[in-house]
């Protein structure tokens, strides 16, 4: 024998020839889809309400104010009731209680509409919001908080704050209610406005806390301190984030997002920004209603409305 090995040729008739390119671009399309295609997150979109029923004292600045914090309550509820549900989420055996206190930063807020309407004599104002999270992107934020003991700490710390403030909240809009001098009105207003400033300035340093544990590690959210200071300079927290996010670095969990990959706070559809914001998706404590830093006029309605 010559040594040279015998190959056999293969005859294809013309339609078996036309056929093979079709069923290689088939399998190669299905090995692609099997291997880059990831699993398909689940995204959960909550439409929550809220509502402050106007007294004679109360003002429309302050009423939206109150809707829109009981709107955000709602929404929070409905994301914990809901993640306690899902397998991704139960299986890191977490309380409910947990759940509220690492997800307020990761629920996005697709849209916010404030409206009026008349119950009898009574003004009713309402906050409707409409909001999304993915429970996958919970899990790994839930993973990445519970890991570092300095946001875990002031995470909880300002949930339960804000838990004796709603207490307070509570008590301060009857004694508004039942306020029978101008004094006492002035007094009881202004610390409405103190009590929602500290609640709202709480909310956004505890998601200068979640955006530097997940989304910018190293990098100092000062847009957010900035703005919690606004609200309430005396906030003892900020202080401390301030400190503690300067000069540390966050401890990366075992899995944490890497960088570059999707960041917890999504859009995965088209978002709809509330009207005059800058087009950015807001998180549920990024959500604020500034206080004009004019005097109020306590009785009379006010012009205009905003979001």
């Amino acid at each position: 024998m010559s040594g040279r090995i015998y190959q056999p040729t293969l005859h294809l008739n013309p339609l078996t020839r036309n056929l093979f390119p079709s069923l290689a671009c088939c399998l190669a399309l299905a090995v692609m889809c099997s291997v880059e295609a990831p699993a398909h997150a689940d995204i959960r979109v909550v439409n929550a309400q809220g509502e402050h029923r106007m007294g004679d004292r109360d003002t429309r600045e302050d009423a939206i104010r109150l809707a829109t914090e009981a709107a955000k309550r709602n929404a929070l509820e409905q994301v914990a009731t809901y993640l306690e549900s899902v397998t991704v989420v139960s299986d890191m055996d977490v309380t409910k209680d947990e759940i509220r206190t690492y997800t307020a930063g990761l629920v996005i807020v697709l849209n916010q509409q404030i409206s009026t309407t008349l119950d009898g004599d009574v003004v009713v104002i309402k906050a409707d919001l409409l909001a999304q999270m993915d429970t996958d992107e919970v899990a790994r934020a839930i993973t990445a908080l519970r890991e570092n003991e300095d946001a875990r700490t002031q995470l909880v710390a300002m949930k339960q704050e804000n838990e004796q403030l709603q207490e307070e909240l509570n008590a301060v809009n009857q004694t508004l209610g039942s306020a029978s001098t101008p004094d006492q009105v002035q007094q009881a207003a202004q610390k409405r406005k103190e009590i929602l400033n500290r609640v709202q300035s709480n909310a956004l340093v505890s998601q200068a806390w979640t955006n530097w544990i997940l989304v910018s590690p190293g990098g100092i959210p000062q847009g957010l301190l900035n703005s919690a200071i606004g609200l309430a300079p005396s906030n003892p927290h900020i202080a401390i984030a301030q400190q503690t996010i300067a000069h540390r670095q966050p401890r990366v969990p075992g899995q944490p997002p890497a960088p570059g990959s999707r960041p917890p706070q999504m859009p995965k559809h088209e978002m709809v920004p509330p009207p005059g914001s800058s087009g950015v998706p807001r998180t549920l404590n990024e959500m604020i209603h500034r206080t004009p830093t004019r005097p109020s006029q306590f009785g009379q309605p006010r012009g205009g409305e905003r979001r």
